[in-house]
């Protein structure tokens, strides 16, 4: 499922959290890091030339490890993805004076959060490897220096006035 953000901007724009678990800009916040070491050769073209030459098979066994680092991070980790850059996306005729409203269809629970905060806001979508909800929806978490904090559990909808 995917949600419109919309109201007083000047574009709309849609959300799929479904794609967010490929989103480089997705922190893990399980509290284990994936590790970002390069993939390096001690001696590229010699490692080139025995892979023309057919003289071996390439090393391969280093790529191997970090892909299924990453496979099994993605498999089984915890994600949420800041909602920042999206919001910005849409420029809020208001500007810093917009109000960003989230709310749940299901409950009719909704919260209304100052969109000069938007760099606070992230959509927690991913928990164990697995979607969060069902229907591919998210809970909004505010995160600041100090304290977690879960806003809006489900959120299907969002407005900007």
């Amino acid at each position: 499922m995917i949600i419109q953000v919309q109201g007083n901007v000047a574009f709309k724009i849609t959300l799929d959290p479904s794609t967010w678990i490929f989103d480089d800009r997705k922190i893990d916040i399980s509290g284990e890091n994936l590790s970002a070491e390069d993939i390096t050769f001690d001696d590229a073209r010699e490692w080139n030339r025995s892979i023309i030459e057919g003289a071996s098979k390439p090393p391969t066994l280093k790529t191997e490890k970090q892909y299924k680092s990453k496979k099994e991070a993605l498999t089984t980790g915890t994600f949420a993805i800041p909602l920042a850059p999206f919001l910005e996306y849409t420029e809020p005729n208001a500007g810093e004076d917009a109000v960003i409203v989230f709310t749940d269809s299901l409950t009719g629970d909704s919260v209304e959060i100052p969109y000069a905060t938007r760099a606070n806001l992230f959509a927690y979508f991913c928990k164990e490897g697995k979607r969060l909800h069902e229907d591919g929806m998210f809970d909004l978490l505010f995160i600041d220096a100090d304290r977690v904090e879960t806003a809006l559990v489900h959120v299907d909808g969002i407005e900007i006035r």
